[in-house]
C-alpha cells in the first residue's frame, strides 16, 4: 500500500524542486492520507518498517502495549510513562534535564539519575 505523491505544477513548487511545496499552495489530502493523519497506529502498522536483525526490513509490528502509548500520546498533550528497559526507547541516566520551578521561576539542569533519586526520596 503506497500514498500516492502530490503532484504540484510547477509554480506551486519551492525554488523549482516538486517535492517542496511552497507555502500557502494549497493541496487536495487522500482519504488515506487523512486516515493516516487521525489514526497513527493505522500508519504504523501499514507505512513504517523497522529493520530485523535476522530478517531484515520488516512491518512494525507493534506489541499491545505499544499501541496502548502511541494511542495515549496521539490522544493526550501531557503523559508520563512508568516503562522498563527495552521497551523501544532510549536514555541514558546522565542525559541533562532542565527543570522550571513553577512557583520561583528558577531554572535548574540536573541529569535523570539525579532527578530519579530526587523523586524516590518523595515517595
Amino acid at each position: 500500500m503506497a500514498i500516492d505523491d502530490i503532484k504540484l505544477k510547477a509554480g506551486d513548487a519551492y525554488l523549482s524542486n516538486p517535492n517542496l511545496k511552497r507555502a500557502n499552495t494549497p493541496i487536495e489530502w487522500t482519504e488515506e492520507f487523512l486516515k493516516c493523519k487521525d489514526d497513527p497506529i493505522y500508519f504504523a502498522k501499514n507505512y513504517i518498517k523497522i529493520v530485523h536483525v535476522d530478517e531484515g526490513l520488516v512491518p512494525f509490528n507493534m506489541w499491545q502495549f505499544q499501541e496502548k502509548l502511541i494511542s495515549n500520546f496521539h490522544e493526550n498533550r501531557f503523559n508520563i510513562a512508568l516503562m522498563p528497559r527495552q521497551v523501544g526507547k532510549c536514555f541514558n541516566s546522565n542525559t541533562k534535564l532542565k527543570l522550571r520551578n513553577k512557583v520561583t521561576g528558577d531554572i535548574i539542569e540536573i541529569t535523570v539519575q539525579d532527578f530519579y533519586e530526587h523523586l524516590k526520596k518523595e515517595i
